[in-house]
């Protein structure tokens, strides 16, 4: 993981609703059950940023999932090496500060937090791509979760940064082997990690017609927004407009002024990032909700 972006961000204020269990083998964040007439059948898996469970921004945002499309939603802890510590957004919040020339104690600071993130990097594998934990972790999780739902339930997938590369792959996963369903029936990402071409994306969407719906930045480090404009012409080129023309259902939204991991770390303090990653949130709710 290269993107100085994908360890940086606010911890948000709140009181998470739900309760940590194990599920399947994972350690899961499971939101509580609302009442029955506006409880639904079906599931979100929310696949989290590599701060995962540590974070309890991923643990509200999954609290707004469930109260908003009535679904309940799990959040598996699937990172390889655990969930990285929130020392590490820390270090990588300090490592952005500019500090002029003179400053000793502020260069002693920048040190300090380079030496952190090299530490902390290595002693829970942060640097180690999602593919490692994909077939180990993350598609035998989410097919566990799809074998015990009923048979009029569906399943969504959400992906942010880290989890947003497991999200979008889960879109090409047959419900079993030899089986012609897909897997899950929507997906949302918001600046997935590690989508480094078109293709990528284009095959998620046309192999099972999966609802594919993306939240990204424009000033995202990772994926430019150039390489997100080519992708946006290629799927028009391929598939269509992505409203069900060619029986195909995608949306890329664009976001300014916003960087890598502002759907779930926006800080408070920078209004326009702030106010973006509310509008992403109602997009990925619009989104899962229309094919839930």
């Amino acid at each position: 993981m290269s993107c100085s972006t994908c360890i940086q961000g606010v911890v948000h204020e709140g009181e998470p609703t739900g309760a940590t269990s194990v599920l399947h083998g994972k350690t899961c964040y499971v939101t509580p059950p609302l009442s029955s007439s506006t409880e639904s059948v079906s599931t979100i898996v929310y696949l989290s940023d590599t701060f995962g469970l540590n974070l309890v921004n991923a643990k509200l945002l999954a609290d707004r999932l469930v109260a908003e499309t009535g679904c309940r939603v799990l959040v598996p802890d699937v990172i390889p090496g655990g969930p990285a510590p929130l020392a590490l957004m820390y270090a990588g919040d300090t490592r952005k500060a500019d500090v002029p020339a003179w400053n000793l104690l502020g260069w002693l600071r920048l040190i300090w937090a380079q030496m952190t993130i090299v530490y902390l990097g290595a002693r829970f594998k942060l640097w180690a791509a999602p593919q490692k934990a994909y077939t180990t972790s993350i598609l035998p999780f989410v097919r566990a979760v799809r074998v015990e739902l009923p048979l009029d339930a569906k399943l969504g997938v959400v992906g942010f940064c880290w989890g947003g590369w497991g999200s979008t792959n889960l879109c090409k996963e047959p419900r079993a082997q030899g089986r012609p369903e897909s897997l899950i029936d929507v997906q949302f990402c918001g600046h997935p990690y590690d989508l480094k071409t078109p293709e990528m994306i284009i095959d998620a969407v046309r192999t099972y017609n999966v609802p594919f719906s993306m939240a990204i930045g424009d000033e995202d480090e990772f994926l430019k927004v150039e390489a997100v404009r080519q992708t946006e012409a290629a799927l028009r080129q391929q598939l269509g407009s992505g409203d069900g023309e060619r029986g195909y259902n995608y949306e890329i939204q664009i976001y300014e002024g916003c960087t890598h991991g502002f759907v779930v770390r926006a800080s408070r303090g920078n209004e326009v990032e702030t106010s973006r990653a509310e509008d992403a949130r109602a997009q990925a709710i619009r989104w899962l909700k229309m094919y839930l």
